[in-house]
């Protein structure tokens, strides 16, 4: 096995345990707040307040999400146009010198 090889392995495995680890934490505090509300732990007003938060930025992102096409095609053209004015110069490789 080449080195760069191991590296990219070892770069898999290291995004594969931070993925299962942050998987787990949220299971652990999902579970926890299940168990507290089962056993009648009343939200402290602080808490009630960030779910209203999350709940807001949830209900923005989900309408938003229509616009993302969108907001991701007007700067790829505007990255086109620029290309198509300036040729093929830099995509070739060349080198601009002013």
């Amino acid at each position: 096995m080449t080195r760069v090889i191991r590296r990219n392995e070892r770069l898999v495995w290291a995004a594969v345990v931070a993925a299962l680890a942050t998987s787990a934490s949220w299971l652990a505090v999902i579970s926890i707040a299940l168990l507290a509300r089962a056993k009648g732990f009343d939200a402290p007003a602080v808490l009630a307040a960030g779910r209203a938060l999350v709940r807001a930025a949830w209900l923005m992102v989900r309408h938003g999400a229509a616009i993302v096409p969108l907001a991701l095609l007007v700067p790829g053209l505007g990255v086109l146009f620029v290309r198509a004015l300036r040729g093929d110069r830099a995509l070739n490789g060349e080198t601009r010198h002013a």
